[in-house]
């Protein structure tokens, strides 16, 4: 849960970031805006792509981790299980929830009259 929860915080002060330095249509959608931390230059897709393969990396860790449980290894207890499972199954949502948020978005962007 924590890692998601600081996932989260960098995903939202990335897209900050990224956000508050832009004043308008300066470029393309993947043109190179600062990043947060002076970690260097990072671009929206770069972020959104981290974002995915830290979803990608929970999902996997608590596929692995029930496997193993289920294959009959006594080093995992059940209880480390079904928090990753619960770490995968929040992550999972939160990620469908912030799509469901940019396709709405997009659509109130594309509806608006020039």
């Amino acid at each position: 849960m924590i890692e998601a929860l600081s996932a989260i915080a960098q995903t939202l002060s990335d897209l900050a970031s990224a956000a508050s330095s832009t004043s308008g249509p300066s470029g393309p959608p993947d043109s190179v805006v600062p990043g947060a931390g002076g970690a260097g230059p990072t671009s929206f897709s770069s972020t959104l792509k981290g974002a995915l393969d830290r979803l990608d990396g929970t999902i996997a860790s608590a596929n692995n981790a029930a496997k193993a449980f289920a294959s009959g290894n006594r080093d995992i207890p059940l209880s480390d299980v079904m928090v990753s499972m619960e770490q995968a199954n929040l992550a999972l949502q939160m990620a469908a929830n912030v799509r469901d948020k940019v396709v709405a978005a997009y659509s109130n962007v594309m509806n608006m009259q020039v």
